[in-house]
Parts: structure tokens; C-alpha cells; sequence
């Protein structure tokens, strides 16, 4: 069974959240990612029941570091995470700081 590197920094680090998701608890370890900074995204935008939640912003400053767990997951639960994330979040592949292949959810870069 294929397996994916998902690095998180906001609500899928609740295990509630992940229950919910996954039907299990994930398990992780801390890493950091260089370059992205940790701001914030009203959803759904100009609602009244809107809320805010966490999204990784890339700066490409090494500086800036998000810091975050990096939970294993499989291939066949990624449509799962597209889903819970929504249109608002863009997925990539980079390369935390311990040099691990990483799926992030972040602002869409144009």
C-alpha cells in the first residue's frame, strides 16, 4: 500500500479531526518547513457564519518557518484531505527540514 508524508499546522492535528476524517488517530512527528509563514483565511469568505482557520503562506524566505507534524497517510485517503481542505487551499509537494517528500495544504500561488 502506497503511503504519503502529509505535514500539517493547523486543525488536522486534532485528533477529533482526524477521527472524523480518517476513522483512526494519525501518528506523527514535529518538523518544520523553510519558507512559509503561518497566516489566516476567513472561510466561507463574506458569510456570516464565517470562520477562520490557519493556512501556509510561501514567502521563499528560509527565514520564515512553519513549524508542523508530519503524519503518514495513504495514497487511497489524499482525496479525504482535497475534500476537508477545500477550492481555498492549494496542495503541494516540498521538502521539510529533515528532508522528507512532503504534501502541504497552502494559499495558491498565481
Amino acid at each position: 500500500m502506497e503511503t504519503l508524508r502529509l505535514f500539517s499546522y493547523g486543525t488536522l492535528q486534532h485528533s477529533n479531526i482526524q477521527q472524523s476524517l480518517f476513522k483512526r488517530k494519525l501518528e506523527g512527528t514535529a518538523d518544520k518547513i523553510l519558507g512559509y509563514k503561518l497566516g489566516t483565511i476567513t472561510l466561507p469568505e463574506n458569510h456570516p457564519n464565517a470562520q477562520t482557520y490557519f493556512i501556509a503562506i510561501y514567502t521563499g524566505d528560509e527565514k520564515d518557518i512553519l513549524d508542523g507534524i508530519c503524519y503518514t497517510i495513504n495514497a487511497s485517503e489524499l482525496s479525504l484531505v482535497d475534500d476537508y481542505e477545500g477550492p481555498a487551499y492549494e496542495r503541494a509537494t516540498v521538502i521539510s527540514n529533515s528532508g522528507k517528500k512532503v504534501l502541504i495544504y497552502r494559499r495558491p500561488i498565481h
